[in-house]
C-alpha cells in the first residue's frame, strides 16, 4: 500500500455535474462567438498538487487562449470538466491558500471554536506521523535484501547503522552486511561475521548492561548465507512486561556525506514473520536521521494531502545542549524539510519533548521525580521544580524562535509534550508506585500550604491536628496515601492532608502546563496555535491509586489560561472498537464552552497495523471496511461535536498509508463544510457532569466506584439512543447548560452555596445523582445535606453488596438487567422515604437503591450503586422530554441536518428523526424516505449517516449519481 492512484484525489462537492455543465454552456453558447478570450491555468503542472489559490481566483489566472469556433470551445470545456474533477476538494483549496501562515489561532465564531488561520475558519483536520526509519520483512527463508538512500545531512564521518527487531520474540539470522556509495561503488562497510573479533570490531548491543531484558546476541558458524557465519539474535519477553530499545548498531564511523546515494545490503532470516526497522543515524543529542528503507511517512502525507489535509504533526527533538554548548538544529530541520518535500503546502505542527536528558537529571537528583517503590522505566523531571520549569522553557523559547525563523510560514503551530507519554500526567500514573517524593516537591509542597493557609493555627483546624507547622510539614506517607479511614470517599478535616495533596498535585501540573503555554505564545508573538494534552476527566476514573494521581483535575484552572488554544487526548481506550460509542476522554463541550478548541487523536489500528500492540490495539480493525467504519464513525462524531482530529499513525509504520482509508476523509468533506459554516453549536439534550473538587476525595482503591461510575459509564451513555455532552460542574452552576436531562456523576462535595446554587440552575431538569451525592460536607450534617440537594432522605448501609435488582416497577418501566458492583463498598446510600411505586431497583437487603421521583423544581432520580445502564438512562430521557432517535442500544451523533448511526449489534434499528421531512443517506446519496421513522438494516460496527430535509451527501455520491 501507500501508491495511491496517480489521478486519486478528492473531488469537489458537485464538480462532475458543474465541469460537464461548464463544458455544455461553453460549446454551445460561445462556440459561436468569432473571438473570445478565455483566461487559463499556465503554471500548473501536476494536477494532483493543491494548488495556491482559490480556484475563482488561481484557474482563471494566467494567459489568453482564443477560442475561434465550437470545436475549440469543446475542447476548453473538456479541458474544465478534467481540471475540475481532478482538483482537490474546495477544503484543500481553503486549505493551500494558507502558506505563509500569518495567523493560526482557535477564534469563536457563532458561538463555536474554529480553527481559524490567516483569518479563515478551516476544518480541523490533521494527520499526524513520524519521519524516521522503514522497515523491511523477513521469515523462515532466508535471502538478500537491498534497499538504496539518498543522505539527508552529513554523517560527520560518525554515522552509523542501526537494526531494530520489533517487540516479538524470537530468532533472527543476520550475513552479509553491506554498505556502498551506489554512483561509484564505493565500500563504506562490510561485516560477514566469520570470526568474533569481526562482531566485537564492527558492532554494538543497545542497551549494553542489565537493562537488556529481552535480547541475546552469539555468532553462529554455518548457518548464515550458503552455510557460512551469521549473527544470531534471540529475543524473549521482558521479566516486567516492558520491551527496551534494545538494537544493534555499528561502530560510528561511516562517512555519509549529504546528498550521495548509498546501497544498503544485508541477509536476514527469522523463525517468524517479523519486521526489522534499519537506520543510519548521526550520532548526537539528539541523533540525525540520515536515511534507510523508504518509510510509510511521506507517502501517508501525500495522501493526506491529496484527502485536502495539509495540517501535519510530527514529533521533533527539541535540543537541550549542556552549559557553554550551542544546540544543534539539524534534526529539527531534516524533519521539517522532509514534510515540506511531501507537501508543499503542509501547515506543520511540531511535537515537542519537554522531559530534560539524563545528563539534567544526573546533575540535579534533587529534581528529578521519586516514587515510594522502584521500577520505573523513565525518570523525568519533577514538575514542582521552577528550576526545570525555567530551563525547559529557555530550551522551548530557543526551538519555537528556530522553527520561526526558518520554516515560519508553514509552521501553524506547537504542541509541547511532557511526562507519561507525553500526556502531562505523572509518570507510571496506571503503575502501583506513588509519587512525587523528591526534594523539590517536598519544597514546593510546604510552599503551597503557606499561600493557601498562610498561619500555622489555620493549618491546625483544617487538618484538625494541633502538632502540623508550616515549615516543617512533610508530604503524606504512602501508608497514609494507601489508607482508606473512612471508605472510598476522603472526608474533610480528618482526611484534609490528603485532600490537599491531591490539589496540589493537580496545581503543579497544571501551572507547568500553563508556564509552558505561555513561553510557546510569547516566543510565537501570539500568532500560533498552542496545543496540549491535558484534562482526561472522565478517562482516569480507572485508576487505582486514585483518579487525582493523574494532575490532571484542574482542568478550569487550565481552561482559564489565555495561553492555549487547543487541549486533546486519544480517543477513550474504553467503548472505541467495532460498535462501540468512541467517547471523548474528557469534559469535552466544557473545553469547547471555554472558548478552546478540543481534539481527538484518533490511533485507531487499522488493518494494515495488526501486529501492533500499543494501547488500544485489540479494539481495532482487522479489515478494511472495519477500518472505515470505524474512522467514518470518529471523523462523524467529531464534525458533529465541532472537535478537531487528527489521524495518527501511531506505530510510524504506516496506519494509514492506504488510499482507500483516506476516501473516508473525502466522504466527510461536504458534512465538514456543511458544519463549519452553517452548523448549529452541539447542545446535547443529555449532559454527564463531573465535578474536579469532588474526585480530589477518591481514595487509594475507589477505582472500585469510579471505574464503573465516571469511565466505564460512557458506554451506557453512548447506547442510549440520543448525543450526550461531556461537562465540569461549573458549567451547570453557571446555568450554562440547556440539557433537560444531568447525569451527576461525582457531585460528592457541594458547599452550601453550590447545593443552593445547583437548585436554580436546575430547576425544571431531571437530574440523576448517582453514588453519593452531596455526602462530604466541611462540617454540616450529611444527610441534611443530601437531602437538601436530591430531595431524597438517605440513610448509609453497611455490608451491603452495591448491586441494584430491577423491581416489577423498574421492569415496567423499561429496566430489563441488575447492575452495579458486587460487594460491599463504603460509603454507600439508600432512600428511607421512598414510596413503593418510586423504587425502580432495590438492593439485596430490599432497601430501595433506586428511586424516581416527581419533585416542584423538576423529576429526580437518585442511583446509590456506582453504575448505570442504557436502559435506566433511556427511561430517565422519557421522563425529562429528552428525544430519543432509538429506543434501543445504538450510537447515536446528531446535530444540524445530520444523524449519525453506529450499530452496537446486528439487526434493524428505528430511527426517529424527530422531524417529517425526506431523509437522505448521506454516503449514498440514496433517498431513505419521509421522516420521522426510518428504519435501517445495520450490521455491528456499521456507520451510517442520514441528512434530514435538505438533501446534503458526499462527493462520491454525487459523482456516483452524475455518472448514472
Amino acid at each position: 500500500m501507500g501508491q495511491s492512484p496517480s489521478v486519486w484525489t478528492c473531488g469537489k462537492p458537485g464538480s462532475i455535474i458543474g465541469a460537464f455543465a461548464c463544458m455544455f454552456t461553453i460549446s454551445h453558447f460561445f462556440g459561436p462567438c468569432r473571438q473570445f478570450t478565455f483566461r487559463m491555468l499556465t503554471q500548473r503542472t501536476d494536477l494532483e498538487m493543491t494548488h495556491k489559490k482559490p480556484m475563482s481566483g488561481s484557474f482563471l489566472q494566467g494567459g489568453f487562449w482564443n477560442v475561434r469556433n465550437t470545436r475549440w470551445a469543446l475542447l476548453a470545456g473538456i479541458w474544465i470538466a478534467v481540471v475540475t474533477v481532478l482538483l482537490p476538494s474546495q477544503a484543500d483549496e481553503a486549505d493551500s491558500t494558507l502558506a505563509p501562515v500569518r495567523t493560526a489561532r482557535v477564534r469563536v465564531i457563532d458561538g463555536i471554536p474554529r480553527l481559524v488561520i490567516n483569518g479563515q475558519p478551516v476544518a480541523a483536520r490533521i494527520f499526524w506521523g513520524a519521519p524516521g526509519r522503514g522497515v523491511v520483512r523477513t521469515g523462515p527463508v532466508g535471502r538478500e535484501i537491498t534497499f538504496e538512500f539518498t543522505a539527508l545531512e552529513d554523517g560527520e564521518g560518525q554515522a552509523t547503522l542501526h537494526l531494530r527487531f520489533g517487540s516479538l520474540p524470537g530468532l533472527i539470522l543476520i550475513d552479509s552486511v553491506r554498505i556502498v556509495d551506489a554512483a561509484t561503488g564505493e565500500k563504506l562497510f562490510s561485516c560477514d561475521f566469520e570470526s568474533d573479533a569481526e562482531f566485537s570490531a564492527n558492532w554494538h548491543v543497545w542497551p549494553p548492561d542489565k537493562r537488556n531484558t529481552v535480547g541475546h546476541v552469539e555468532r553462529r558458524k554455518d548457518s548464515g548465507e550458503n552455510g557460512t557465519g551469521c549473527l544470531a539474535v534471540r529475543l524473549q519477553e521482558p521479566p516486567g512486561g516492558q520491551w527496551p530499545d534494545f538494537h544493534l548498531y555499528s561502530r560510528p564511523s561511516l562517512p555519509i556525506v549529504r546528498g550521495h546515494r548509498y546501497r544498503v545490503t544485508l541477509w536476514l532470516q527469522a523463525d517468524t514473520e517479523r519486521k526489522v526497522s534499519i537506520a543510519v543515524y548521526r550520532p548526537g543529542n539528539p541523533f540525525v536521521f540520515l536515511g534507510g528503507p523508504p518509510g510509510p511517512f511521506p507517502s501517508q502525507v501525500r495522501l493526506a494531502a491529496r484527502a485536502g489535509v495539509n495540517l501535519v504533526s510530527f514529533p521533533v527533538p527539541m535540543p537541550w545542549p549542556k552549559p557553554g554548548e550551542k544546540p544543534d538544529w539539524t534534526a529539527v530541520d531534516v524533519i521539517c524539510r522532509e514534510v515540506l518535500e511531501s507537501n508543499a503546502n503542509a501547515l506543520l505542527i511540531p511535537r515537542i519533548p519537554m522531559d530534560p536528558p539524563a545528563w539534567w537529571i544526573a546533575a540535579h537528583p534533587d529534581h528529578a521525580m521519586k516514587w515510594d517503590q522502584p521500577g520505573q522505566d523513565r525518570v523525568p523531571a519533577s514538575v514542582a521544580s521552577t528550576l526545570y520549569r525555567e530551563e525547559a522553557a529557555a530550551r522551548l523559547r530557543d526551538l519555537v524562535l528556530h522553527l520561526e525563523q526558518v520554516w515560519g510560514d508553514h509552521v501553524a503551530g506547537y504542541h509541547p509534550c511532557g511526562q507519561n507519554t507525553g500526556e502531562w500526567f505523572y509518570e507510571d500514573t496506571w503503575g502501583n508506585a506513588l509519587s512525587d517524593y523528591s526534594p523539590v516537591t517536598v519544597e514546593a509542597w510546604q510552599q503551597w500550604l503557606k499561600s493557601k493557609y498562610a498561619t500555622d493555627e489555620a493549618l491546625q483546624r483544617a487538618w484538625d491536628n494541633p502538632a502540623v507547622r508550616l515549615s516543617t510539614v512533610d508530604l503524606p506517607t504512602p501508608q497514609r496515601r494507601r489508607s482508606q479511614p473512612s471508605g472510598l470517599l476522603h472526608r474533610p478535616r480528618s482526611e484534609q492532608d490528603l485532600i490537599d495533596f491531591a490539589e496540589f498535585q493537580q496545581d503543579m501540573m497544571a501551572d507547568c502546563v500553563c508556564h509552558f503555554a505561555k513561553t510557546v505564545r510569547e516566543a510565537s508573538e501570539g500568532r500560533k496555535l498552542v496545543v496540549f494534552f491535558y484534562g482526561y476527566t472522565f478517562e482516569f476514573g480507572a485508576i487505582h491509586n486514585g483518579a487525582a494521581t493523574s494532575g490532571h483535575y484542574a482542568l478550569e484552572k487550565v481552561l482559564r489560561s489565555p495561553d492555549i488554544d487547543i487541549l486533546c487526548s486519544p480517543i477513550s481506550y474504553w467503548d472505541r472498537g467495532l460498535g462501540g460509542s468512541a467517547p471523548a476522554m474528557s469534559a469535552a463541550e466544557s473545553v469547547m464552552r471555554a472558548e478552546k478548541l478540543w481534539l481527538f487523536e484518533d490511533d485507531t489500528r487499522t488493518y494494515l497495523a495488526k501486529d501492533s500492540r500499543f494501547p488500544g490495539w485489540i479494539d481495532g480493525a482487522d479489515t478494511l471496511p472495519d477500518s472505515q467504519s470505524l474512522l467514518l464513525r470518529n471523523t462523524a462524531e467529531v464534525a458533529l461535536r465541532h472537535f478537531g482530529t487528527w489521524w495518527m499513525d501511531l506505530g510510524a509504520t504506516g496506519w494509514f498509508d492506504d488510499p482507500e482509508l483516506w476516501k473516508v476523509m473525502c466522504d466527510l468533506q461536504q458534512l465538514d463544510e456543511t458544519m463549519l459554516t452553517r452548523g448549529p453549536a452541539f447542545t446535547p439534550e443529555v449532559a454527564a457532569v463531573v465535578d474536579e473538587k469532588s474526585i480530589l476525595h477518591a481514595a487509594f482503591g475507589s477505582d472500585v466506584v469510579t471505574r464503573p461510575l465516571i469511565y466505564e459509564v460512557r458506554r451506557p451513555l453512548g447506547r442510549m439512543g440520543t448525543p450526550y455532552g461531556q461537562y465540569l460542574l461549573s458549567d451547570v452552576l453557571n446555568g450554562e447548560i440547556s440539557a433537560k436531562m444531568l447525569v451527576f456523576l461525582a457531585a460528592w462535595h457541594l458547599s452550601k452555596a453550590q447545593r443552593d446554587q445547583l437548585r436554580k440552575t436546575t430547576a425544571g431538569k431531571l437530574k440523576i445523582w448517582c453514588y453519593a451525592p452531596g455526602f462530604l460536607t466541611e462540617r454540616e450534617d450529611p444527610k441534611t445535606a443530601m437531602q437538601e440537594l436530591t430531595g431524597f432522605e438517605l440513610e448509609e448501609l453497611v455490608g451491603t453488596p452495591a448491586w441494584a435488582e430491577p423491581t416489577d416497577r423498574g421492569r415496567q418501566l423499561g429496566l430489563s438487567e441488575a447492575f452495579g458492583v458486587k460487594r460491599p463498598i463504603q460509603p454507600l446510600f439508600a432512600v428511607v422515604d421512598a414510596r413503593p411505586e418510586e423504587i425502580l431497583a432495590s438492593y439485596p437487603s430490599g432497601a430501595a437503591a433506586v428511586v424516581l421521583r416527581q419533585l416542584p423544581d423538576g423529576p429526580s432520580l437518585f442511583v446509590g450503586v456506582p453504575n448505570l445502564t442504557s436502559d435506566l438512562l433511556r427511561l430517565a430521557a422519557r421522563q425529562a422530554g429528552v428525544h430519543l432517535f432509538c429506543q434501543e442500544d445504538a450510537n447515536i451523533y446528531a446535530n444540524g441536518p445530520f444523524i449519525a448511526v453506529h450499530a452496537a449489534r446486528d439487526g434493524v434499528l428505528t430511527i426517529d428523526t424527530g422531524v417529517p421531512t425526506h431523509v437522505w443517506d448521506y454516503l449514498t446519496g440514496e433517498s431513505l424516505g419521509q421522516g420521522p421513522r426510518i428504519p435501517l438494516a445495520m450490521k455491528k460496527g456499521e456507520t451510517r449517516i442520514l441528512v434530514c430535509g435538505e438533501r446534503i451527501v458526499a462527493t462520491a455520491a454525487e459523482s456516483s449519481r452524475a455518472g448514472e
